[in-house]
């Protein structure tokens, strides 16, 4: 069973249901987009955390603001002190903990009859939006060019010259 903290689908402008590639305010920032340097739209969504502390371990899913998604490429980008906060609440610990993010729970995919029954149980699963994988930057090669009407690099499934090539 997972627990549950909060939950409240906020999100009215982003489609939740398309796979996006995971990043880290620590690593890149809250404002570009990693992949196609335009910008970021703060909104919030839900997250489901796989954590681990030295006293616990467990799955919370909880309604994260801080999130911010890229309109141009399959990106989002996780506030980590806000991750870091809600994993602390969910595991009420301020021990040393892990925790990876496994994906985003798209709670509109629930469908109405469903809507009254606890989420995670075998007849109501999480509608889990699993992440992209992470680009391989060491085989990226810089020198070949990408023509407007190819398949764009970042791997949203769009044209080049519709995606990043803007």
């Amino acid at each position: 069973m997972i627990e549950r903290i909060n939950i409240v689908n906020t999100n009215q402008n982003i489609d939740l249901s398309v796979r996006r590639r995971k990043y880290y305010s620590e690593d890149c920032g809250l404002t570009i987009c990693p992949e196609c340097h335009s910008s970021l739209i703060e909104d919030g969504c839900t997250i489901l955390l796989a954590v681990k502390s030295d006293e616990d371990e467990g799955e919370i899913m909880t309604n994260l603001s801080g999130s911010h998604f890229c309109n141009n490429c399959p990106v989002v980008v996780f506030d980590t002190g806000k991750v870091e906060q809600a994993t602390k609440l969910g595991i009420k610990s301020d021990g040393n903990f892990k925790y990876l993010i496994a994906g985003i729970v798209d709670l509109n995919s629930i469908p109405k009859e469903k809507g009254h029954l606890e989420i995670g149980i075998d007849e109501n699963p999480v509608p889990l939006v699993h992440f992209l994988p992470e680009l391989n930057t060491t085989t990226f090669i810089a020198d070949k060019k990408i023509r407007r009407n190819e398949p764009c690099h970042c791997g949203s499934g769009k044209k080049y010259k519709k995606c990043c090539g803007k």
